[in-house]
């Protein structure tokens, strides 16, 4: 199946990409769910709130990633974040059911990691759920290690040992 991928520089439809992420939280809180884990808020409302911030994830400071079916329907999402002065966070990274086993994560990754070298970052972080393996395959694949939780990680501090941490280091 063909997809499109945007780096978009404003969200045309809102209430499309609220959608995708309120499926992405409810994904993640079950993950962390099944090791130990458990989240304050509901999916909806973290999906709200990053729709509230969307400038975090948009130039000059950031980037959003979007795929798109042929049929123009959202089905995948990626963040990219200003961590520090000379490094990014991926964030967010989702893709549908209906679209996975395309290779679209990597797709994603690939554009946010493009984007990241374009800005002029020098590394790259990310976390994890512990155990979702699909993701952590996929930043083995591309050279990241693990680490140990980085200070400008976003997430709520008393998750810390429900996430595995990672980096990239651009040469």
């Amino acid at each position: 199946m063909e997809y499109r991928i945007d780096l978009v520089t404003e969200v045309d439809d809102k209430p499309a990409l609220e959608e995708l992420l309120t499926e992405y939280y409810a994904v993640v809180l079950h993950k962390l769910s099944l090791v130990g884990g458990s989240a304050r808020n509901e999916p909806k409302d973290m999906a709200s709130s990053v729709l509230a911030n969307i400038q975090t994830f948009l130039p000059p400071t950031g980037r959003l990633v979007l795929a798109y079916s042929k049929q123009n329907r959202l089905v995948g999402c990626g963040t990219l974040q200003q961590a520090r002065p000379d490094a990014g966070e991926l964030k967010r990274l989702f893709v549908r059911p209906e679209a996975s086993g395309n290779r679209l994560g990597r797709a994603l990754v690939d554009a946010r990691m493009e984007a990241a070298r374009e800005m002029g970052w020098r590394t790259l972080l990310v976390n994890a759920v512990t155990g979702n393996q699909d993701m952590l395959r996929i930043y083995e694949s591309l050279g990241f290690r693990f680490i140990e939780r980085y200070p400008e990680c976003s997430d709520p501090i008393e998750l810390t040992d429900y996430f595995d941490y990672m980096q990239f280091d651009f040469s």
